[in-house]
């Protein structure tokens, strides 16, 4: 008996290898490019930003520079609002001002 596959398997079959093989070769290869010494410029410098992006060095960049209220929507206000109560919470009945 023949077992054939259908399309979402072989869909299924795929995205598991680029989410394994895929990975770790681009990886590999952008870390290669990264690190060489003779390769253009431009190709270092995309390579060595595509590593810091997938580290998730540029989010964190983003989530330290918090906006002021007056930049902030509805939202953004409520949930920085929840953010510093729940710190306030969080600290203990001895710290002083001074942390």
């Amino acid at each position: 008996m023949t077992d054939k596959r259908n399309v979402a398997d072989i869909q299924r079959d795929l995205l598991t290898r680029i989410h394994t093989e895929g990975v770790q070769a681009a990886y590999e290869a952008s870390l290669a490019v990264a690190r060489d010494p003779k390769a253009p410029a431009p190709a270092r410098a995309t390579a060595s930003a595509t590593l810091f992006r997938v580290a998730g060095y540029f989010d964190r960049q983003e989530r330290d520079q918090a906006k002021e209220p007056h930049e902030m929507t509805a939202s953004e206000l409520h949930d920085e609002i929840a953010r510093l109560a729940r710190r306030s919470q969080d600290k203990g009945a001895d710290e002083d001002v001074f942390g």
